[in-house]
């Protein structure tokens, strides 16, 4: 059984907003696509595509697919296609697959085997002019 609730994690400090965090908790397997503007912690295995804010895959939970967020907190395990602007992978995690990223912190113990890496290169800002001096001729 899988049930969709508020939190209750030892990540519960790591959390953005805990006021649009759901939780997907229980011994079953969640199969499928979720999308969310907010938080969601898996204490579960979930199969299929996600797309959140922010993601957190707690010491037992299991992710497997294609994570699209904003920031992706591991404790559990995570495998698949990940892109993903902040990856911090805490002392339990374990990332394999692909991953697309900006930023990416590993505690020590935490474990990263993947397939493809890569960083994301930092965009320029193409609205930046020289303003030359009105007085100049």
């Amino acid at each position: 059984m899988i049930k969709i609730s508020r939190i209750s994690s030892p990540l519960k400090d790591k959390i953005k907003n805990i006021d649009t965090c759901s939780q997907l908790d229980g011994d079953g397997v969640f199969e499928g696509k979720y999308s969310t503007s907010g938080t969601i912690v898996l204490k579960n295995k979930f199969i299929g595509s996600l797309k959140a804010d922010q993601t957190i895959v707690d010491t037992d939970g299991i992710f497997e697919g294609e994570l699209k967020t904003e920031e992706l907190i591991i404790s559990g395990f995570v495998n698949g296609k990940v892109d993903a602007d902040n990856i911090i992978i805490m002392e339990n995690g374990k990332i394999s697959g692909d991953i697309t990223y900006n930023q990416l912190a590993v505690f020590e113990g935490g474990i990263i085997d993947v397939a493809g890496m890569k960083r994301r290169e930092k965009q320029k800002d193409d609205k930046v002019i020289d303003i030359a001096n009105s007085n100049q001729k």
